[in-house]
């Protein structure tokens, strides 16, 4: 009589339904629509971007003090008896103006821009370390020739050649600088560049 039972409910002894105890959701709200999620912006423009701005407001608060320090340093070079050149004389105003101000307004504003997510703050950076590279191979170029105006007056020609090895040394190294610096600079566009405009 068992045997007879079981054979007219064969699905009596099973279990049904699903596995889960969440209940299926769709992915709509209470309008019916899909929701869909933003990805949230990354924070690293932001970061980079004031140090930009407190990189070029330090270095340009610096760079006042160094464009009023100039006729100072040429005077000193001038009573050791070290001769400065009128292309020399005005490079190391254009020098002091440019690299002093102009590269650090423009990284400060570069950070700005970048803060606020702009892809052009990014090249405004670059482009200023590019700039700031060709004020320093020609404050190599010029040092060298200083250096070697003074070992001259010092030595007895032992050292010739020597202001010539500063400035190669000068020029490598601002451009290794400069090219860290445009590494640094590049950044935010290299790590999160689908979020600037």
């Amino acid at each position: 009589m068992d045997g007879e039972s079981q054979d007219e409910n064969p699905g009596a002894g099973t279990l049904e339904g699903t596995t889960s105890n969440v209940a299926p959701q769709d992915n709509q709200n209470a309008f019916e629509q899909n929701v869909v999620y933003m990805r949230q912006k990354s924070q690293i423009p932001k970061v980079f971007g004031v140090l930009m701005m407190i990189y070029g407001v330090v270095l340009g608060l610096l760079g006042i003090l160094a464009v009023f320090n100039t006729g100072t340093v040429i005077d000193d070079y001038e009573q050791v008896g070290i001769t400065i050149s009128g292309l020399q004389n005005a490079w190391f105003y254009l020098s002091a103006i440019g690299a002093g101000l102009l590269v650090n307004g423009a990284v400060a504003y570069g950070g700005f821009e970048t803060f606020n997510y702009k892809r052009r703050g990014v090249m405004i950076g670059l482009g200023a370390v590019g700039l700031g590279l060709v004020f320093s191979l020609g404050d190599s170029i010029i040092l060298g020739d200083i250096t070697q105006q003074f070992l001259d007056m010092e030595g007895d020609g032992e050292l010739d050649g020597f202001g010539a090895l500063v400035s190669g040394v000068g020029v490598v190294m601002s451009i290794f600088c400069s090219a860290i610096c445009g590494l640094l600079v590049a950044i935010p566009l290299l790590a999160s560049g689908n979020d600037l405009e």
